[in-house]
């Protein structure tokens, strides 16, 4: 199993719509939303790297509102 966190930058008015949507892709297991220079934080979850790559692109990156993302995958020491 690989995990990733993304940082996500919304539009503005847009984290509630946006937590909401990320909270119906099976693949994201924690959403959270955050103060600073970033809006939320999401921690997401797939069998690989490239399941992990489609359903940021495909499904998150789609979500309206959705302004920015950042992807940290987690490496194992």
């Amino acid at each position: 199993m690989t995990l990733c966190f993304v940082l996500m930058q919304t539009k503005a008015g847009f984290v509630e719509k946006v937590v909401k949507k990320l909270n119906e892709i099976p693949e994201v297991k924690e959403t959270h939303p955050v103060t600073g220079g970033i809006d939320i934080i999401i921690k997401v979850e797939g069998k690989d790297v490239e399941t992990i790559a489609k359903t940021i692109l495909a499904r998150i990156h789609s979500i309206e509102g959705v302004d920015r993302t950042e992807t940290h995958i987690v490496v194992p020491l």
